[in-house]
């Protein structure tokens, strides 16, 4: 994730107690410093989740799982449990 190439600047910021202790915490969990944590949010994390791209993303779920129930229901149960899986890394 470092790159020693590439100057650091210091960007100060002000979050919420809740997004310091999260991030605080999983950089204990990792061994890292919080910076290297929140950098990478900023990095990776640029399209926000919101409730409506959430709503979005489970009706395309629900459509595709109509779509292959009367064909193949092993499938679409498979394709439900993968959906569930990543709303549970999501939370």
């Amino acid at each position: 994730m470092k790159d020693p190439k590439e100057p650091k600047v210091q960007l100060p910021i002000k979050v919420s107690k809740s997004l310091f202790n999260e991030i605080d915490a999983e950089a204990k969990a990792k061994g890292v410093p919080r910076t290297e944590i929140a950098e990478y949010r900023l990095k990776h994390y640029t399209i926000p989740l919101t409730p409506a791209l959430m709503v979005e993303l489970q009706n395309s779920a629900n459509k595709k799982y109509e779509k292959l129930k009367p064909d193949m229901p092993e499938e679409a149960v498979r394709i439900q449990k993968e959906v569930l899986k990543l709303w549970k890394r999501l939370k």
